[in-house]
């Protein structure tokens, strides 16, 4: 669907979080010769993590990663950072009057259990992704928009036991930012930022430590099925044998590898920039004050946050081709968007872009659960730019699925059970997502 230079997993993305680690040669080497093993996961990024971590610590199983680029290459080891919620594009008034109350607590609920996994995998296994923060924001881009604030808080309080706090701008200026789009804020008091590919990596070491396989620059190019009911995977310079399959791949899908993920799913463009380190002047010439992630209010939003050194993030949706001259297009603009919206910082030089693909679905909800035509084919995906807590929880529990004695009936909530409906015609899937991207803007500009 984009540029071929967005799927080229032999490049990592020139990104901060790669700057900031050491990622050891021959850790996770590429699969070479033939292999076998109980469960093999297509995908090295938190959901593969995961699954491969709990199913080799918690259920002694043999569990094998297939990771195309190096481990964590994607949308992992490339997002903002943000445990956040909800892993969906519905409003909460949506997903009510189509799931029903009792589903969309069931759903709220496992976002939150997702948040309270990831604090644990970083105590459990010892990881240090720099977590910071207390909570998300959510900031108000125009005086339209804060009143409704109120109300929201309300809901997510009264009906999912979130605790929330409204703040005047004059409030917000204080703990928060100033700038010249704050007109208030929300804070939800659950949540809080870390460095994504520390923990992707952190997992994966954990994984390898508790006894499952993790293996990079190993992309799945062929997949048979066995007359025994074996899968047999096919990289370019081995084969997997096993007895089960999950399918971890999201925004980087490709086209034609299950009927379970084929053509159902729309990578979107995210991209970011991270400034070099600014000193106290400059962070108090816009009153930033906080560690805490922030989003704004914007359909096409801007998600943002003070990184521990000092640095700031600050990123949007991107292009629509993926081309190298868009990104750099792409790059301009999110910098003079950035000097707008705070304007003391119009020349702070910008020492990081990358961009990167998240993954939508035609639900706007997380797809997980067994191919009903096979049910030893696992798959999880569809988490809506918000994959942080929902990713790790969903590899938990198709872990959970695989390894124990439960239903997928019975823990899957609704709102995530199943596949998405294919795209019609996937061939113009570039022009739903222009179509869309002109919706939203409109609705931006109405709101501001």
């Amino acid at each position: 669907m984009y540029d071929p230079t967005i799927y080229n997993h032999h490049v990592t993305a020139p990104s901060y979080w790669e700057a900031t680690v050491q990622r050891k040669d021959g850790d996770f080497p590429a699969l070479t010769g033939d292999a076998s093993c109980d469960v093999a996961i297509i995908g090295g990024g938190f959901t593969g993590l995961s699954a491969a971590l709990h199913l080799a610590r918690n259920y002694g199983l043999n569990a094998r990663v297939l990771e195309a680029g190096p481990i964590a290459w994607g949308a992992s080891g490339r997002n903002g950072g943000f445990c956040c919620l909800p892993a969906s594009k519905l409003p909460i008034s949506k997903l009510i009057d189509r799931y029903g109350l009792e589903e969309t607590k069931r759903f709220f609920a496992a976002q939150l259990d997702g948040m309270d996994l990831v604090k644990d995998l970083l105590a459990q296994e010892d990881i240090d992704a720099e977590a910071c923060g207390n909570g998300n924001f959510e900031v108000a881009h125009s005086p339209k928009v804060f009143p409704g604030f109120t109300q929201d808080a309300d809901l997510l309080t009264r009906l999912f036991g979130i605790e929330t706090e409204v703040f005047s701008p004059e409030d917000f200026t204080k703990i928060g930012h100033g700038g010249q789009e704050q007109f208030g804020a929300m804070l939800m008091k659950v949540g809080f930022a870390l460095h994504p590919l520390k923990f992707s990596l952190g997992m994966a070491r954990a994984a390898k430590r508790h006894g499952a396989t993790l293996y990079g620059e190993s992309k799945v190019i062929d997949w048979q099925v066995e007359k025994s009911g074996r899968h047999l995977l096919k990289t370019p310079s081995g084969e997997l044998s096993a007895d089960q399959v999950i399918i971890a791949t999201n925004g980087y899908t490709t086209e034609g590898l299950h009927r379970a993920i084929d053509q159902r799913v729309l990578p979107v463009l995210s991209n970011i920039i991270v400034t070099e380190p600014l000193d106290e002047a400059l962070l108090q010439a816009e009153s930033f004050h906080t560690l805490t992630p922030i989003c704004n209010s914007r359909n096409l939003l801007f998600y943002y946050r003070r990184l521990p050194d000092r640095r700031i993030l600050f990123g949007a949706r991107g292009d629509t081709t993926g081309t190298e001259a868009d990104g750099e297009k792409m790059r301009a603009w999110m910098t003079r968007r950035l000097g707008q919206v705070f304007p003391a910082w119009k020349d702070v030089p910008i020492a990081y872009f990358w961009r990167g693909l998240t993954c939508m679905t035609r639900k706007l909800t997380p797809s997980v659960g067994q191919w009903a035509d096979d049910p030893s084919v696992w798959y999880g995906y569809g988490y809506h730019a918000n994959g942080v807590n929902t990713a790790p929880w969903t590899g938990r529990l198709l872990a959970q699925l695989i390894g124990g004695n439960t239903r997928p009936e019975d823990e899957i909530p609704q709102i995530m059970a199943g596949p998405p409906q294919p795209l019609p015609i996937p061939s113009l899937r570039p022009w739903y997502l222009r179509g869309a991207l002109a919706y939203y803007r409109l609705r931006d500009r109405i709101s501001s």
